[in-house]
């Protein structure tokens, strides 16, 4: 499957969603789910009316140095790691705070950094990457973490982007659609702005990175992009399907 088609020149353009989706610039599901399990990153975007946001997205198993560079550079650099939260509970995760006032009831746990003597400070694109994919790591225990550290682990709701559509919950359902584990790793999207005319040491015109953003981003870079809205469209027309077939299994019919 591509999610972005051939023109007569040989040049690639973004290819319409199969799935309803009628904005030609995003990717398809399947699209984005192949990409996604084949290591890559994805570009997933919130509703307008919610963060309004763009997160790069990869399945933790997958984060190398090199990848986690990648992200840092082009993100905010605040990188956290989705997952399940029967696996916070196993790795002795609790909510860095006991009430929880984020507007969006992001459910960040205490922060952590692989307690691996590789490590230097936990800081660095090397270290970071380390920390995601032992957590990642099917192995993986509680005391492989030193706490606090540089990784932020985000505690997934259970019923997944349906009960809450955000980018914790669309990571976590990428790799289990995927069969890439089950922790993810997210960094939301920013505008770096213009150097300063007067050569001084800031940048204006920085900001969050929006949709005609992400959608420019993703192109530059060859990366799958989707929306969480058309995630939930896709869940529930796919889960619907699966759900008739069974049914008509059970009544002797194919």
């Amino acid at each position: 499957m591509k999610g972005r088609a051939e023109t007569a020149e040989g040049q690639r353009t973004p290819a319409a969603a199969s799935n309803g989706n009628i904005d030609a610039g995003f990717d398809s599901i399947e699209d984005t789910i192949e990409a996604f399990s084949r290591g890559e990153f994805i570009v997933v975007l919130d509703s307008p009316h919610r963060e309004n946001e763009g997160d790069l997205i990869i399945a933790a198993r997958y984060l190398t140095p090199a990848k986690a560079a990648f992200m840092i550079r082009h993100t905010s650099g605040l990188i956290c790691a989705p997952l399940p939260a029967h696996l916070a509970d196993s790795l002795n995760l609790p909510q860095m705070v006991p009430d929880n006032q984020d507007p969006n009831r992001t459910a960040y746990t205490v922060s952590v950094d692989a307690n691996d003597p590789s490590l230097s400070t936990g800081i660095s694109a090397y270290d970071r990457s380390l920390t995601c994919r032992s957590l990642a790591d099917a192995n993986a225990e509680a005391p492989w973490f030193r706490r606090p550290g540089h990784v932020f682990p985000l505690r997934a709701r259970d019923g997944g982007v349906r009960e809450r559509r955000g980018h914790t919950e669309a990571a976590v359902e990428f790799c289990r659609l995927a069969n890439a584990g089950q922790v993810g790793v997210i960094c939301e999207l920013v505008e770096d702005g213009e150097d300063d005319a007067e050569g001084r040491s800031q940048r204006a015109k920085a900001g969050m990175m929006r949709r005609d953003g992400c959608l420019r981003f993703a192109r530059k870079w060859d990366l799958r992009i989707c929306t969480i809205e058309t995630l939930v469209d896709w869940l529930d027309s796919s889960d619907g399907a699966v759900a008739k077939k069974a049914a008509a299994i059970s009544n002797g019919h194919t």
